[in-house]
């Protein structure tokens, strides 16, 4: 066999380096296994893909993860914000962020009307050890669950990338709200499910909107919060937040109200 000549040699070289680089590029796929079935909550609805966020645990992704689906009958489904969908798809996942997948199928589990939040299926009974083992972000009376989730929502919801999280927060008597926090790339909404509160107020089921999230930090606490004020600074905050007595008040809903360990 004869030597290669130099521009031989240069396309050879070229060649091999495209196969190492062009993989490495993009989203990767993960490994395919089986057809799997995964339970979502619609965010928001597209051209031929559905924007979701896991609903509940599963062996493919971590539980509120949002996931972007893609489906070319999104239209003939009519689906809206809250809807929790079952979607099946070949259990290939597309390692990017947020991560995609294929559907093969979509089947309608629970249609929302007048705002209804996609909690039906927690039971009544719902204690703080269920709501950390769900993966959920939780807030007891004397302790917190999944702190880092709440990171998670504001980090990449401040980057512009859809964000999902889900609290629960425990009254006196040891009953569970449930508030949904969805950011969907451009308005926050805030969705609480007081139901299963025996002292709620009549109207169990709320809704509100807001265009930015901040936060307010001082000494060992921190306050995460949405708004529709983007530069809210910390003396206004105490002032026309934290202030009972000032009737000048900012609309805003809390997210996370902790302190931070020293």
């Amino acid at each position: 066999m004869k030597s290669m000549t130099l521009s031989s040699k240069k396309l050879f070289l070229l060649t091999l380096l495209l196969c190492l680089v062009i993989p490495a590029s993009g989203c990767r796929k993960s490994e395919v296994t089986e057809a799997k079935t995964l339970r979502a909550i619609v965010i928001s609805v597209h051209d031929e893909s559905i924007m979701t966020a896991v609903s509940g645990k599963n062996d493919v992704l971590t539980p509120f993860e949002p996931v972007s689906v893609h489906y070319k009958d999104t239209k003939d489904l009519k689906l809206q914000r809250g809807t929790v969908i079952d979607i099946l798809f070949d259990g290939t996942v597309m390692e990017s962020y947020p991560p995609q997948i294929s559907a093969k199928k979509i089947n309608v589990i629970e249609e929302v009307a007048d705002n209804w939040p996609p909690t039906k299926e927690i039971p009544e009974e719902y204690p703080f050890e269920s709501a950390k083992e769900d993966g959920v972000y939780a807030e007891g009376l004397k302790e917190t669950a999944n702190p880092e989730l709440v990171d998670r929502f504001l980090d990449n919801s401040t980057q512009g990338i859809t964000a999902y999280l889900r609290k629960v927060s425990y009254t006196i008597e040891g009953d569970p709200i449930i508030t949904d926090f969805i950011y969907d790339g451009g308005k926050y909404y805030a969705v609480t499910d007081a139901s299963r509160d025996a002292y709620a107020a009549e109207e169990k089921i709320t809704a509100k909107e807001y265009s930015y999230i901040n936060t307010y930090e001082k000494e060992n606490r921190r306050i995460v919060y949405l708004a529709d004020q983007k530069d809210i600074s910390p003396e206004d905050f105490e002032e026309m937040v934290l202030n009972p007595d000032n009737d000048n008040h900012i609309d805003v809903f809390i997210i996370a109200n902790n302190m931070i360990a020293q």
